[in-house]
């Protein structure tokens, strides 16, 4: 299967050489700052991948990373993009409809918060729309062969083992154990105030455990100092979510099933109920996530395997002056 890809990615782009013909992720007039095998990575692309790099470098396997590592790093995602854009399209897949409106809302949400952002480094709406593409296309690969039917499917029990360990639901009364201080800038409760919202929160804590819901205690006490909201939210998170204290996740996992416990972690303080997997609704539209997620690692053996054909080509000078650019944002 490896072979077969690599050659009709290889056959792909030969003959759009031969031919003069410019692939659909090819450039469409801007400077080109590298080749993929004859394809081409414009330079608002490029900067884009590297604004990724720079802004979140740990995600990348990188610590503050200098002018080399952030750009061999880009070098190697831009040869990724097309690599799943050569193999998508040697698969025969089209995107569905949900993922054309998933790319839209996504491109819309993202210019809407970084449209400043991307001006000043040169980064056009049609290249995050490139982006979000590319990554549409690699979950779609992903489902094609590892999802249900595909050559090489997940079982299903492995994929509800897999959710049983990096999954959690539960409900949950929000508190936070911080104020702004008379600088603007938030600081710590005084020691009396925690006390009185460590109570508060034993106190909900004991009336859910005699028998009251966690809606009714959320609402009875909606009013109360430092108190995130009045209604109890119902969430299903996996161990790698930055939206709760890292210690979170495992102190919710160890719980018993309905019984509750307040969990206090940094500045903030939760009154939770963990919630069954089977009795969870979103259950299946966890589905792809983890599918995603456990397997990640073969799918870049196969993304390895049709970059290992591929002969890139870079000018290292365009790629400095784009450094130069990008990194004086961060």
């Amino acid at each position: 299967m490896k072979r077969r890809i690599i050659a009709c990615a290889a056959l792909v782009t030969v003959f759009a050489l031969l031919c003069g013909c410019t692939l659909p992720w090819q450039s469409s007039g801007r400077d080109v700052v590298m080749t993929v095998s004859g394809a081409q990575i414009e330079e608002d692309l490029y900067a884009y991948y590297l604004a990724q790099i720079l802004h979140e470098p740990e995600k990348y396997g990188l610590t503050d990373p200098d002018r080399k590592a952030a750009e061999d790093k880009t070098v190697q995602l831009c040869t990724e993009y097309v690599a799943v854009n050569s193999m998508f399209a040697d698969e025969g897949l089209t995107l569905t409809p949900e993922y054309k409106n998933r790319i839209a809302e996504n491109v819309s949400t993202k210019w809407g918060f970084y449209k400043n952002f991307y001006e000043k480094v040169g980064i056009r709406k049609q290249t995050v729309t490139k982006y979000e593409t590319n990554t549409a296309k690699r979950e779609m690969l992903i489902a094609h062969k590892y999802g249900e039917g595909g050559s090489a499917a997940v079982p299903k029990i492995e994929l509800d083992a897999f959710y049983a360990v990096n999954y959690v639901t539960f409900q949950s009364i929000n508190g936070y154990l911080t104020r702004t201080g008379s600088n603007g800038k938030s600081e710590r409760l005084p020691p009396q105030e925690i006390a009185a919202v460590e109570d508060r929160f034993k106190q909900m804590c004991e009336l859910v455990r005699t028998g009251s819901s966690l809606e009714e205690v959320a609402k009875a006490n909606a009013s109360s100092a430092y108190i995130l909201s009045a209604e109890a939210e119902t969430l299903t998170i996996n161990r790698t979510t930055n939206n709760y204290p890292p210690e979170f996740f495992s102190k919710v996992q160890q719980m018993d099933v309905g019984s509750p416990c307040v969990i206090e972690a940094k500045d903030y303080i939760f009154l939770v109920v963990k919630l069954a997997d089977k009795n969870d609704e979103n259950l299946q539209a966890h589905r792809m996530a983890c599918l995603l997620e456990k397997c990640a690692e073969p799918f870049q053996g196969d993304l390895t395997a049709v970059i290992s054909g591929y002969k890139v080509q870079k000018d290292s000078s365009a790629l400095g002056k784009i450094f130069g650019t990008v990194s004086k944002r961060f």
